[in-house]
């Protein structure tokens, strides 16, 4: 590289890439220059209120600018399309060459549908669904609701806390709640203990549940033998909004197990995630980077990942920042050599750390009353919302006055600690190996695409914006003849040409 300073270069925004940049510049002080890769322009958190455990709060917004100006990184706004290893070079999804010594990915999964009935349950899209499906509830309109966990969503929680609230606030309304999970024990990755307890608090609620199910809907007009059709997911499905919604207008039919079909009045699914796939990255069938024990990609020398898109049994944000830390550790270790300061350090190994609540319904329905809009479902996992790192949390607390620097005292529940397995298959060839001849042309072609898209793609949104701003300024011409046509209606304005220079007014 050209500089003197090693280039450490973090992919992502999320909760283990801002960790990360937090971790690093700390820890290195000026000794390594940092870049950060990331579309977002901010970052989301909720903040825990004492006192108030289940009641809704509010997102709020840490600006990833500020972040990176703190951090005396460069911020390049772009997503990786590209890792090319041999040359030390990320290729952004615009064509821009970005060069790294040591790379950090923490790039996040893709969510999509797999069911083709009914609403996708991901907190924040349309929270106000769930008023109107308490409300038909309530009207006795609705007689069934099922909740399905897919193969493929590796946070299953969430589905678990909507089928306990809707059951909560639909008691007394007769309404069936079914909880149809592909898992063969409820939350079985966070041990027996946790399976039991869950057992326990959908018992209580009268939640039916099954699992160990794959489950397949069908189209209305479809027979049992009829394959459902294929739904194509979107590179990036955040920038079309209809991607993950669906609208419960009929009854889903649904085929569980061996061809036994099941008819609902509602069905809501979690959505499964897919890993970024991201080129010249070993990655498993779902996309996910293969990594092993110190978070290092397979046959790579100096290529980390952490977060979301690795290849490991559980994800969750506070898991992320735990993994983010340890592979900066591990990066510092790299950096050092084998006979560096603090290259014989081993960073902890990374545990899904929170507590598995009981016993909450009442605690529940006194901070959600019937007349709340848009009831918070986080009822089960403590701490609530979205769990950030211990860098990342003194930042965001230094920013937000309203946040709280310690965690308030936690309810009652079963404490988790947990490690998470990484599923890490073995890749064929080094990712930092030679390039072959046909593979630098082939990686010219796709730069110059990427840059010649990049280009077109611009010249539409200046056409657009340019379209825009005519329409702006002519909705203003025409607002602007309307006030002048007013005013002279009420003699506030003269026209010049009617009078003499004298200012007497000439005759016709």
């Amino acid at each position: 590289m050209s500089s003197d300073r090693p280039v450490l270069c973090i992919v992502g925004a999320g909760t283990a890439g801002l960790e990360a940049l937090l971790a690093a510049r700390q820890r290195f002080g000026a000794r390594v220059e940092l870049r950060l890769i990331a579309p977002d322009r901010e970052f989301q958190y909720r903040a825990i209120r004492p006192g108030q455990t289940f009641r809704p709060v509010p997102e709020r917004s840490l600006q990833i600018a500020d972040v990176t100006a703190e951090a005396g990184a460069d911020w390049v706004t772009d997503r990786v399309a590209a890792v090319h290893g041999a040359d030390r070079q990320l290729l952004t999804r615009d064509g821009e060459l970005v060069d790294f010594d040591y790379l950090l990915l923490t790039a996040g999964v893709i969510s999509h549908r797999t069911l083709h009935h009914g609403e996708v349950w991901q907190r924040g899209n349309d929270p106000r669904f769930l008023d109107r499906i308490i409300d038909d509830a309530l009207a006795g309109e609705i007689k069934s609701i099922a909740i399905v966990i897919p193969r493929g969503a590796r946070w299953p929680v969430p589905a678990y806390e909507l089928a306990l609230v809707l059951a909560w606030r639909a008691a007394g309304a007769r309404t069936e709640i079914n909880l149809i999970t592909s898992e063969e024990r409820p939350l079985a990755t966070l041990g027996t203990e946790a399976s039991n307890l869950v057992l326990h608090e959908l018992r209580d609620a009268g939640i039916h549940l099954q699992t160990g199910v794959e489950v397949v809907d069908e189209p209305r007009d479809s027979s049992p033998h009829t394959s459902p059709a294929l739904v194509l997911v979107p590179e990036r499905p955040d920038q079309l909004p209809d991607a993950l919604t669906g609208r419960p207008t009929d009854p889903a039919r649904i085929r569980i197990g061996a061809g036994v079909e099941v008819e609902f009045d509602r069905l809501i699914s979690l959505p499964a995630a897919t890993g970024p796939a991201i080129a010249g990255v070993p990655t498993d069938a779902c996309g996910f980077i293969a990594v092993d024990e110190t978070f290092k990609v397979r046959d790579s020398h100096r290529i980390w990942a952490a977060g979301g898109c690795i290849a490991a049994a559980l994800e969750h944000s506070a898991l992320a920042a735990e993994q983010a830390d340890a592979a900066i550790t591990e990066i510092a270790a790299a950096i050092a050599g084998p006979h560096g300061p603090g290259s014989a350090a081993p960073s902890r190994v990374p545990e899904l750390t929170g507590i598995l609540l009981s016993g909450q319904r009442d605690q529940w329905l006194t901070q959600n009353p019937p007349d709340t809009p848009e009831p918070s479902t986080r009822c089960l996992w403590w701490p609530p919302g979205r769990a950030v790192g211990h860098l990342l949390a003194q930042r965001i607390c230094a920013a937000d006055p309203s946040t709280l620097s310690d965690l308030p005292d936690a309810p009652p529940g079963l404490p988790i600690r947990v490690p998470v397995a990484l599923a890490a298959p073995e890749s064929a060839s080094s990712v930092d190996g030679p390039v072959s001849a046909d593979t630098r042309s082939a990686q010219r072609r796709d730069i110059e695409n990427r840059q010649l898209m990049a280009v077109h793609r611009r010249e539409r949104e200046a056409d657009t914006e340019l379209r825009s701003l005519g329409a702006r300024l002519q909705s203003l011409k025409h607002e602007q003849e309307a006030t002048i046509l007013e005013l002279k209606n009420h003699g506030y304005l003269q026209d010049r040409d009617a009078y003499s220079p004298d200012g007497t007014r000439r005759h016709a």
